[in-house]
């Protein structure tokens, strides 16, 4: 992170703690249409506008951990091959066979090292060349050079694994260029995935990932879990380019829930012992860096209604019985804190599909969520007035 950060976020939490009236330079919110979380159509526009043409985490690199080693990434009703070759590279494939379109890996992880189609048994290399065909002399015309495996662009940022099924978007470093910064100071690749965890809700993505972008409900909602741990009065956002932005929360205790007298490298800046800080990532990813370990939580569609979260939960790449016992234990204090988030997002979904709240109202605490929906709308383009939100934030964004 930048050297003049902790100076900088210090004053504007001293700043948001004095404050107990609007701000005079910040305008009033509009209303967000309901139809945004309930309407097939406006699905479909994201669907088409931004999950096929934006850069999405499908994992960590401590998931592969040697050539051979795969995971499924199974979301937005695709089904892609994220593996290590033998050459260390991690690649991208859709898990389809060439032949009849057959799915090649039926485990959501495992390892091989090769592909083989359970179906007619075409082989394909970890690098996704078609190998072997039973039979070939069948298929006269067959060239095999051009029936590899199908790509999905795949990069590596800071040890997360990323994709994107536009073949000609931008550069995976251009896209987090605005916050890549914010992670200088946390070494992310000495990360490991301990706890795997997922989700399914009766709710809109949109309204799930609501729940993380703002903290006027943790007193409330989280009076125990949490609410102890966080100054949720000294709450800062920034606003950064393509959606991205980051929080910063003071610690009441000096510690949050991740603590634990486990290892913890000594390259972390002091400003995570000091600050909790969020780095919510467009389209859908929310985490927040801690010295202990950390939720590492995407949101994906299921339908207009339906949504799942995924969680991987992070800790240093360490291996002892204390590790292990630790990590068990707060994969429970995780479920806890969910629970009592979810146990709220059926309502809410029902609220806006019978039409008793036509319309959702956000305030200056809530402004994150105001950044992300304008977001999505730049990412689909021409959006239908009745699902529109009107640009309001592009001047308080960051450089």
């Amino acid at each position: 992170m930048l050297t003049d950060t902790l100076d900088h976020l210090n004053q504007t939490m001293e700043a948001q703690l004095l404050r107990d009236e609007h701000p005079d330079d910040f305008p009033y919110l509009p209303p967000v249409p309901s139809s945004r979380y309930t309407d097939a159509g406006f699905a479909k526009l994201e669907h088409d506008g931004l999950w096929m043409k934006t850069w999405l985490l499908a994992g960590h690199v401590s998931e592969l951990p040697g050539p051979g080693s795969y995971f499924l990434f199974q979301q937005l009703g695709q089904s892609v091959i994220i593996s290590r070759g033998k050459d260390g590279t991690i690649r991208a494939f859709h898990n389809s066979c060439r032949h009849r379109g057959s799915a090649l890996l039926l485990e959501p992880r495992g390892k091989a090292m090769r592909f083989v189609c359970p179906y007619h048994a075409w082989g394909y290399s970890l690098e996704g060349d078609l190998k072997s065909v039973p039979d070939q002399h069948d298929f006269a015309c067959l060239d095999k050079a051009e029936n590899g495996l199908k790509p999905v662009r795949c990069e590596v940022e800071r040890g997360m694994i990323y994709i994107n099924f536009d073949e000609n978007a931008g550069p995976l470093s251009a896209f987090m260029a605005s916050q890549a910064p914010q992670k200088v100071g946390y070494p992310l690749e000495n990360m490991a995935v301990k706890v795997n965890m997922l989700v399914e809700m009766d709710c809109n993505w949109k309204l799930a990932y609501h729940n993380f972008l703002e903290i006027y409900h943790v007193a409330t909602v989280h009076p125990k879990s949490l609410a102890p741990f966080l100054d949720s009065k000294s709450f800062v956002v920034a606003l950064f380019e393509n959606g991205h932005m980051r929080f910063a929360t003071r610690k009441k205790k000096g510690s949050t829930i991740f603590e634990a007298d486990l290892y913890k490298p000594e390259d972390v800046a002091d400003i995570f012992n000091q600050v909790t800080v969020a780095l919510p990532t467009f389209p859908n990813q929310f985490y927040a860096l801690d010295p202990g370990g950390f939720n590492l939580q995407t949101f994906w569609p299921a339908g207009p209604d339906k949504s799942i979260m995924e969680v991987r939960m992070m800790g240093w790449d360490v291996d002892s019985d204390a590790d292990r016992a630790h990590w068990e234990s707060m994969k429970g204090i995780v479920r806890n804190i969910l629970s009592e988030d979810l146990c709220l997002f059926a309502s809410i979904q029902r609220s806006l599909e019978q039409g008793i709240i036509p319309e959702i109202r956000l305030g200056y605490q809530e402004r994150a969520l105001y950044w992300f929906e304008e977001e999505i709308d730049r990412r689909i383009g021409t959006v239908p007035e009745a699902h529109r939100v009107a640009p309001m934030l592009g001047r308080y964004r960051e450089a």
